[in-house]
This record gives structure tokens, C-alpha cells and sequence, in this order.
């Protein structure tokens, strides 16, 4: 289905990037039902499975996210900020208005029995879905959340970048291959029938990096407010993948350690995670990295107390 989101002068205005945690957690539950659509964290999956065996009460959130096209828009609210606390998103999902679940659930066909319970008692259900969210969370997606956070830090450090320097068209074309920028509008699966109009009333639009959507490209289709779009963040490949050797003949040009530390860098890393990968010093570390920062080929940002490496678009032609 063509999905078309009008972004005019408003809209425009309050286009913004976040991330989710509660949208990864609720996401990872699919990826586990269909490892297959998303062949990349099939490392992950062998590795999640028996972790999620031993869950307390996922039946109703398993039943929530069982339809393939459809997620319930108060499981995955847009995010208030630009890195919301689990905590809070599970507080905005327990607090959803009775006639939204209702609203929500309406499109859930067919219907099981948990699926009517929480139809009947929706602030009973809303505590058991965020608790079986909390505890899938913490037992699948926290031992790997510096990690994922930090691609999909890197991922909205690089749009912004884009964004910037060529504006939204230039931001749109590169966003994904199922997504186009034209005439004021951005299309979700173009020229694909039964086309559907996003309204989005001014409120703008939150564009949402996602590792476990990998390869898919979503966006909310009757937003309350702000509407959202979700899309594979850079890099979601090296999350379970072990590092590549580095080229030989790229070795031979700039020398192994750099070489070794470009093809690490496919997704953000700090200092002391190069020293570990690399088995050298972090002094060591510092110094190629200024070497390779002068060349054009690193980039470096702080994130609070983080500093965190990536390579450039000059690398990856480089190492292409």
C-alpha cells in the first residue's frame, strides 16, 4: 500500500529524529517471530530465544504484535524526546485513552481471547503489556543497548548532516529505497495500489532510526498528534557480525592498524572499544585516529560523556 505523508510549511517546521526504546523492544518480539524477514540478527535470535522462554506473561503481547502490517499505535507512541527513558514511554503507554485502545484493537482481525480481555478491562491490560515489556527489555534488548543506541546516535548524527547541507529532498532520497521525496509529499512504497493519506495537522513528523525494523521502512497511518516514520538506521549489519579482517592491500597503503580500525568503525565505537578490537593501547589508538580524522576519513562526536568514532563516506569509497 503507497503510503503519502503531506509535509508542508508546519510540518516542515517540526520534522525532528528520535529513538525508542520501547519501539525496539516491541520490534525485537517480531523479529523473533519471523527471523527470516530479518536475516540480519539471526546471530541475535539464536542468542534472545532461550532468554525469552523464561518470561513471565507475554501471551497478550505476543498477541498484540501477531499481525504482520499492523502494530497498535499505543505500543509504540512517538517519542517525546529525542532518547526517551523506557520508564517514561511505559508510562505513556499505560495512560492511553480507553477510546484509542479501543480504536487500535477495532484493527486487529481476528480477534483472540487475551486480545477482547484487554478490550474489556483496558487499564488492566495497558499494566500487563508494559510489564511484559519492561521485563523483554531488560532480558533482550539492555545487554545490547549501549551498542544499539550508539548506531542509532551515529545514524541521526549523520541525517542531521545530510539535512543540513542539502535539505529535506537530499535527507528523503537516501532515507530508504521505498522511500521518495516529491512535490511536497514523501511517499512510502510508491506506485503500490490501494494508496492511503497520512495527515498529520501541522504536527510534524519524527523521523525514527530502528534496528530491529531492519529491512523495512513504517510510518504511522492515523497519527493522534506527531506522525512518525521509522527506518533501518546505518551500520545495523555490524551490530552481531564479527569484525573483517582489513584489506591487505589497503594494509599495505596506510598500514594495518588503520586499515583494521576503518573496517571496524562500520559502526560507532569509542577510544577504549578500539583498543580492545585492535589489541593496542588507547594512546595508541588516539594517535591513528588523528591521522585518519586529518585525512577525512573519521569522524568524532561527544555524546554526553561518550566520544564516540565513525568513518566517513570518504573511507567506505576507500575501503570499497
Amino acid at each position: 500500500m503507497e503510503i503519502r505523508i503531506r509535509l508542508g510549511g508546519p510540518e516542515l517546521a517540526r520534522v525532528r529524529f528520535a529513538m525508542s526504546p520501547a519501539y525496539e523492544t516491541v520490534t525485537a518480539l517480531r523479529v523473533l517471530r519471523q527471523p527470516g524477514v530479518h536475516a540480519v540478527h539471526v546471530p541475535w535470535v539464536r542468542w534472545a530465544r532461550p532468554r525469552v522462554t523464561a518470561l513471565p506473561d507475554l501471551a497478550l503481547l505476543r498477541a498484540l504484535v501477531a499481525h504482520d502490517r499492523y502494530t497498535p499505535a499505543f505500543l509504540i507512541p512517538p517519542p517525546s524526546t529525542r532518547l526517551p527513558d523506557l520508564d517514561a514511554e511505559l508510562r505513556r503507554i499505560r495512560a492511553t485513552p480507553t477510546a484509542l485502545v479501543h480504536r487500535n484493537i477495532e484493527r486487529l482481525m481476528p480477534r483472540s481471547t487475551l486480545i477482547r480481555t484487554l478490550h474489556d478491562d483496558p487499564r488492566g491490560g495497558l499494566r500487563r503489556v508494559a510489564e511484559a515489556l519492561r521485563h523483554l527489555y531488560d532480558a533482550i534488548v539492555a545487554p545490547h543497548w549501549p551498542r544499539i543506541s550508539r548506531v542509532l546516535e551515529a545514524d541521526i548524527t549523520h541525517r542531521a548532516g545530510i539535512l543540513v547541507a542539502g535539505g529535506v529532498a537530499t535527507l528523503f532520497a537516501g532515507l530508504h529505497p521505498e522511500v521518495r521525496w516529491t512535490d511536497g509529499e514523501l511517499l512510502l512504497y510508491p506506485g503500490q495500489p490501494d494508496g492511503t493519506a497520512v495527515a498529520l495537522g501541522g504536527h510534524g513528523l519524527v523521523l525514527c532510526p530502528s534496528v530491529f525494523c531492519w529491512p523495512r521502512v513504517t510510518a504511522a497511518i492515523r497519527p493522534v498528534a506527531e506522525g512518525t516514520l521509522r527506518y533501518p538506521a546505518r551500520g545495523v549489519a555490524t551490530l552481531w557480525e564479527f569484525r573483517e579482517p582489513a584489506p591487505d592491500a589497503l594494509a599495505a597503503l596506510i598500514g594495518r592498524t588503520r586499515a583494521g580500525m576503518l573496517a571496524a568503525l562500520a559502526a560507532p565505537a569509542t577510544t577504549t572499544e578500539l583498543a580492545a578490537t585492535l589489541a593496542v593501547t588507547p594512546g595508541a589508538v588516539s594517535q591513528h585516529l588523528a591521522v585518519l580524522r586529518a585525512a577525512g576519513l573519521v569522524t568524532t562526536r561527544r555524546d554526553g560523556r561518550t566520544v564516540l568514532h565513525l568513518r566517513t563516506a570518504r573511507a567506505e569509497t576507500l575501503l570499497a
